[in-house]
């Protein structure tokens, strides 16, 4: 991560490195820019930093015990907060508001991260107001969102604003290809996201290859009208779905193959850039079958589902709701 981020943000980095050295980091930050700028990586690097036993050249040295219990996120003077589903509510923060209150444990030293800052409640976010204007002790907190625009004014104005410019894309294609990522995937998942760690955790064990294959499975059988689509999402999507994280990733794919054959439907010349190039042959073949009708008819259903996530529906039950209903669509 140290390496990585250095690279994506070689002043911001070099900047607080600085700062951290001479004893004159601000009590509170936000770290605003596009998502996958770095932001929470550059958090945690400085908080690295001011705990690491191994400081090498004014960087952490990633390898002390300081540095990985930071890294694993179990360091108890640095305390990582961000939403409980779709807002972070004031039960967080009083966690957080209880630990400003305590000593440090192991040092003089307090960090606290909180990400996605802007999903605070007003009542939350009223309530982290007066800790950040009146710190105890040495605390230095970071609040990291890419819509600076949703957080409360009064909460803006007392801290230092930093925003990342978007991270180079040859750098991030160049690290894709240092993963292995192959070029069928690299498109896809840098239509997705620019955070390189986030992608590091997507292609681990391959697990963004088996989701992307099955769902290009379940999108062929679908539109060829075959009953096998229902089991697909039963055994064999939503065995790789284990949290709300990876379910809003899949129904970003899912949305990706459709608007891809959208786009292939009307205009044959764009196959070699859609995104899904993966799904190429499958999406040809789609596009030059399937009517107008029912093409829109099944984006419409699944532009719905987010909405029922956002209530709380389980994702499975969505997902197989919406197959029954598109496979009613190519039925023959």
């Amino acid at each position: 991560m140290i390496e990585e981020i250095s690279k994506t943000q070689p002043e911001i980095v070099k900047q607080f490195m600085e700062i951290v050295q001479q004893k004159h980091l601000s009590h509170a930050y936000l770290f605003t820019g596009e998502v996958g700028a770095g932001e929470l990586e550059v958090a945690m690097l400085i908080a690295m930093r001011l705990f690491c036993t191994n400081v090498i050249d004014n960087r952490p040295c990633g390898e002390c015990t300081e540095c990985r219990r930071i890294l694993a996120r179990e360091h108890p003077d640095v305390v990582m907060t961000k939403p409980d589903g779709l807002s972070i509510k004031v039960d967080q923060i009083r966690h957080i508001k209880a630990e400003f209150s305590t000593s440090a444990v192991e040092g003089s030293q307090k960090v606290f991260i909180i990400e996605n800052a802007e999903k605070m409640t007003v009542g939350a976010a009223n309530s982290l107001l007066k800790f950040i204007e009146e710190p105890i002790g040495t605390v230095t907190t970071f609040l990291i969102s890419p819509e600076k625009q949703l957080i409360l004014p009064t909460i803006v104005s007392r801290t230092q604003v930093v925003d990342f410019n978007g991270v180079d894309n040859q750098l991030l294609i160049q690290s894709l290809t240092n993963l292995g990522v192959p070029p069928s995937q690299r498109d896809l998942l840098l239509s997705l996201t620019n955070s390189l760690p986030q992608i590091e955790e997507w292609v681990q064990d391959d697990w963004f290859y088996k989701l992307s294959n099955q769902l290009i499975k379940w999108f062929e059988y679908l539109t060829a009208g075959n009953k096998l689509a229902l089991p697909i999402v039963q055994m064999e999507i939503m065995p790789l779905l284990t949290n709300r994280t990876q379910q809003r990733l899949a129904l970003d794919l899912i949305v990706t193959i459709w608007q891809d054959t959208l786009l292939c439907k009307y205009n044959s010349a764009a196959l070699d850039s859609i995104r899904f190039q993966s799904a190429k042959p499958v999406i040809s073949k789609v596009a030059s079958q399937i009517t107008t009708s029912q093409l829109l008819a099944a984006i419409d259903e699944l532009l719905t589902i987010n909405a029922a996530l956002d209530v709380n529906v389980g994702f499975q039950n969505i997902l197989e709701a919406k197959t029954l209903k598109i496979l009613t669509l190519f039925s023959k």
